[in-house]
């Protein structure tokens, strides 16, 4: 896979990419028949890439290390990723396969989704396939633990030439394979789910130990409108309050948006605390439209939304 231009970026990520199309429903349908949709849209999706989206609208330099189909799905997300600004370098279209699509049911009156998935059939990056040089030029990896277990080859190559690795554990992703990767993470921030999982425990305090003892400079958990909690290395603990959106139209990417404004915060120098806040307002913006990303804030409308409360 070639390394591109000789431009830094700042975040790389390694994840999936996908096309998600939006159906808004007045209620997640029980039994057979014909259910009608009061709103749609079709874009990008998939946590890493909408990550990206997010810390690239806020201002950071950002890529996507992935492979597609060669269909006209996996040419939209091309597009896609450059109408945000994310360089698609290292993003290959492989003949002969189709790319991921996903139907994301929401309820209109929660914004709760039902999603419905179709994996890519394209091959899995190798290790030899990875673009080793950016991967040393990166400040900051985010990971999902797509592209296994490319993606460890590739966090060892960002960590050993100084760059940080970052892993969002979503809900309902647990596996513990991702136990060999985590040794390797500096910013560790997991669903609820994802860490009930892996700690086998409800209590908040000991989740965020358990998500502690691989050594990562902060580790936290995200669950919705209840906020989120962090655990730095120097073992300070804390709670971000969630922004609300009123109204709440779709949740869809929310948590994707969180992470990537958390490490476009991270990565000019805030302290963990404004990382948190920044990545809570911009998820809270981006709930009021419909899609993932549906209304990715720039810095100003994030920070319209922290100086409102």
């Amino acid at each position: 896979m070639p390394d591109g231009s000789s431009q830094v970026v700042d975040i790389l990520g390694i994840g999936m990419s996908m096309i998600d199309s939006i159906q808004v429903v007045n209620e997640f349908p029980a039994e057979t028949g014909v259910t009608e949709v009061s709103d749609s849209v079709l874009m990008g999706g998939g946590p890493v890439p909408t990550a990206l989206c997010a810390a690239s609208r806020l201002g950071s330099e950002v890529g996507i290390i992935d492979r597609v189909g060669a269909d006209w799905f996996g040419e939209l997300i091309r597009h896609e990723y450059r109408d945000f600004g994310v360089r698609t370098d290292w993003l290959e279209l492989e003949p002969g396969c189709r790319s991921s699509f996903g139907t994301v049911l929401v309820r209109a009156k929660d914004g709760e989704r039902h999603i419905i998935f179709r994996s890519g059939d394209f091959t899995p990056l190798s290790a030899g396939e990875l673009p080793a040089e950016k991967l040393r030029q990166c400040r900051l990896l985010h990971l999902n633990g797509r592209h296994w277990p490319a993606c460890i080859d590739a966090a060892r190559i960002a960590q050993e030439s100084g760059g940080r690795v970052s892993f969002d554990g979503g809900a309902h992703r647990y596996d513990s394979k991702f136990q060999k990767l985590l040794p390797l993470v500096d910013i560790l921030v997991v669903a609820a789910d994802f860490a009930q999982q892996l700690a086998g425990t409800e209590e908040r305090d000991a989740q965020l130990k358990q998500l502690a003892q691989w050594g990562a400079a902060v580790v936290g958990i995200t669950e919705g409108a209840a906020g989120s909690w962090f655990l730095t290395g120097e073992g300070q603990s804390f709670h971000q309050p969630a922004f609300l959106s009123d109204p709440v139209i779709d949740t869809t990417g929310c948590g994707d948006v969180f992470h990537g404004a958390f490490l476009f915060a991270a990565n000019r120098g805030d302290s963990w605390e404004d990382c948190a806040r920044l990545a809570s307002a911009a998820a809270a913006c981006n709930a009021g439209a419909l899609g993932g990303r549906g209304h990715l804030p720039t810095m100003s409308e994030a920070q319209s939304r922290m100086d409102s409360v």
